[in-house]
């Protein structure tokens, strides 16, 4: 580019030192930014490719972090739990202690006395246990409550149902209180059950239909049962009855004409003969039904508001202290059982945390790469483009002051 110096209305060197004043002054900047802020990308218009790329990084590693966190919170609310489980084994280990001692013939009913007061006291405990048992006011011996622990960033990535009381009792179970592991110590054995009418749409006593117990109810947790009873005419003579028992929630139990239970029947329907009635019908669940009285012609339905409480374990003498020792090992078992699924969990969680720790890492570092300044290269520059700064101004102020050479002609 030509410069001519005898032009005086425009001052073309001095224009194009303010030009590239300008332009160093504007990258100093921006340098100048990236070393106060330690990014190289401020705004989505220095790379906004990169811009878009790392705020999807660093959204994911704050998930990750996250995720982390649960992951510790999951573990403290376990161990709490775990906690309660190990003390609830020790008491059952002592508990077991006791029974054995009352097993043994050298004793006398004031001595089994003494026991099972010190049993019933360990049942306290183990109650208290139950109770004390929660996080955030959530109990977590019982089966009422499912926990899910998110322990990733993506929203499949969680452990979901996790149930403490229904890993060990698949088929249902209260809890791990006293009465759930069915170590209830008392110093009668003896199973009660209560029926009243609720609603029939025929003269009670024309089916009188009755419940009566078992030896041994152990099927059944203690609490209100409803019986539904509905019978139809099946030929002369001849009575079908579909029978229902349902829980204090409405779901029914299952039953088997077999006695021994069953695993889908949530009804059962039998068959007999009106004129005889039915007699001892056994339900699966530990006790009989009698139905007499049944008129064969016309169909009949009642609703029966059942009652039954469980029966303890006394250790009045040897044979039923050996079977409280049986009962006591077998709530053993469920404990450890217990114990050996949160153990698993926690298992789990500690790889997750070891994955998610890496994961998190290199996200970082992919994030860094992108978003974070080169401290010495931008230094570097930024002394570089400091120099031109002053060069420029100097041949700024040198190129405003050449027109002045004109006057000299006017001499």
């Amino acid at each position: 580019m030509a410069f001519d110096f005898s032009r005086i209305n425009t001052n073309l060197a001095a224009l194009q030192a303010l030009d590239a004043l300008n332009s160093i002054n504007q990258k100093l900047g921006a340098h100048q930014l990236r070393l106060a802020t330690g990014k190289q990308i401020n705004q989505p218009s220095d790379n906004s490719a990169g811009y878009t790329i790392a705020t999807k990084l660093g959204v994911r590693a704050s998930g990750l972090g996250q995720a982390l966190d649960n992951i510790g919170s999951a573990k403290n609310l376990i161990s709490v739990a775990e906690g309660h489980l190990t003390n609830i084994n020790d008491i059952l280990a002592s508990m077991k202690v006791k029974a054995t001692e009352a097993a043994n013939d050298t004793l006398g009913s004031d001595e089994r006395l003494a026991i099972l007061e010190d049993l019933q006291r360990f049942n306290d405990q183990i109650d208290q246990e139950y109770t004390q048992a929660e996080w955030n006011s959530v109990k977590l011996l019982q089966s009422t409550t499912d926990f899910s622990f998110q322990i990733g960033a993506g929203t499949t990535e969680n452990i979901s149902g996790f149930n403490i009381a229904k890993q060990v009792w698949t088929s249902g179970g209260t809890g791990f209180n006293a009465a759930g592991l069915n170590v209830v110590a008392s110093s009668t054995s003896v199973d009660t059950l209560t029926t009243s009418t609720l609603s029939t749409d025929y003269a009670s006593a024309a089916m009188a239909t009755g419940a009566t117990p078992l030896g041994n109810l152990t099927e059944l947790a203690s609490g209100y049962y409803t019986l539904e009873i509905a019978t139809a005419s099946a030929g002369v003579n001849t009575v079908t009855a579909t029978i229902t028992l349902r829980d204090t929630e409405g779901d029914a139990v299952r039953l088997s004409a077999s006695g021994s239970g069953s695993t889908t029947d949530t009804s059962l329907s039998t068959t007999f003969d009106a004129t005889a009635g039915l007699t001892n019908l056994n339900l699966g669940v530990g006790f009989d039904l009698t139905l007499t009285g049944s008129a064969a012609a016309t169909g009949e339905s009642a609703i029966y508001g059942v009652t039954y409480t469980e029966g303890g374990n006394t250790v009045g003498d040897q044979n039923q202290a050996q079977a409280f020792m049986q009962q006591i090992d077998d709530a053993i078992s469920s404990v450890s059982s217990a114990m050996r699924y949160t153990g698993a969990i926690v298992n789990r969680m500690t790889y997750q945390e070891t994955s998610l720790t890496v994961a998190k890492t290199n996200t970082l570092a992919a994030h860094s790469r992108i978003m974070d300044a080169d401290m010495a290269y931008e230094q570097l520059e930024a002394s570089k483009l400091q120099i031109l700064q002053q060069t420029a101004t100097a041949m700024l102020a040198q190129a405003n002051t050449m027109p002045q050479n004109i006057l000299t002609l006017f001499r």
